[in-house]
């Protein structure tokens, strides 16, 4: 009985944080764009390669991911990725939600590589991104 009553507060706990996440605006983006782009010194030339989904393995790139990750609550340095959040940004206007969090899961390792936490975000949003584009350059577009 105690294990049961156990889960369910968990599960209960789970599902509360999970009701706490707050959906990002388009102002929230292009605030985090903004801060991101200029703490992590993105350049013009790499601005114009985001905008084409380009982004190439660089310092730069790994922080502005990051940056941004961390600014959408979609990230922690030492926890990593946040999939419920994920999947409540990301799937906004998604009927099966479940299908993408399984997508989302796949690329959210629990970095067993022990890389730095920017090479960390950025190897699960490449990831992600090689296997969903287009819903993330729906999510973008709609936002921009």
């Amino acid at each position: 009985m105690k294990n049961a009553v156990a889960i369910l507060l968990c599960a209960l706990l789970g599902m509360a944080s999970a009701a706490e996440y707050k959906l990002r605006t388009v102002e929230d983006l292009q605030n985090a764009r903004k801060e991101c782009g200029t703490s992590s010194k993105v350049t013009e030339a790499l601005v114009a390669k985001y905008r084409a989904f380009d982004y190439p393995d660089d310092e730069i790139t790994k922080n502005y991911i990051q940056c941004i990750f961390i600014k959408f609550d979609l990230f922690e340095d030492t926890l990593g990725f946040k999939v419920d959040n994920l999947v409540a940004q990301l799937g906004q206007d998604k009927e099966d939600k479940a299908a993408l969090k399984a997508d989302i899961e796949k690329c959210a390792d629990k970095n067993e590589q022990k890389t730095p936490a920017n090479a960390w975000a950025y190897r699960g949003f490449k990831c992600f991104l090689g296997k969903n584009l287009p819903l993330v350059q729906a999510a973008v577009q709609k936002k921009n």
